[in-house]
């Protein structure tokens, strides 16, 4: 049976995530309106991605670090593999970009700045894949 601290720090951790993230953009919000005070970025791709690509990340984060942390085992690999996953697309999501601003693409809003969101879950089952298959193949050895 889980204690009552475990299901606190599962129900904290994603909120704690949250937080995270709203301090995120909140800093990146300031941070463009003082510098440059007469765009709007959220028409700009590449910063409305880097503003809001990570968010997920700081979510999974938070969850990591108040609770798959403290497990163990697979649920710890897996929680690292999720976060390893989200930096890896947020990064992989830039030369995309690119490649719809340059080629001057008629792409839908939403595909263009939340496209890699479909490709998170891809990159973390093949991760996640490799990694266990990987581990097995380690454990065959000794038996």
């Amino acid at each position: 049976m889980e204690s009552v601290s475990n299901k606190i720090d599962k129900a904290i951790g994603p909120i704690f995530g949250v937080l995270l993230a709203i301090i995120w953009v909140a800093l990146l919000f300031l941070i463009e309106g003082i510098l440059f005070s007469h765009q709007d970025f959220m028409d700009n791709p590449f910063i409305a991605w880097f503003n809001l690509g990570l968010v997920p990340f700081f979510v999974y984060a938070g969850n990591y670090l108040l609770y798959s942390r403290k497990l163990g085992g697979i649920e710890t690999n897996r929680a690292v593999i999720m976060l390893k996953s989200w930096i890896l697309c947020f990064l992989l999501w830039f030369p995309v970009l690119g490649v719809i601003y340059l080629g001057q693409y008629d792409v839908p809003d939403p595909i263009e700045k939340w496209g890699a969101l479909l490709l998170a879950p891809v990159v973390y089952l093949a991760w996640d894949w490799s990694a266990t298959r990987r581990k097995s193949h380690a454990n065959a050895g000794r038996e």
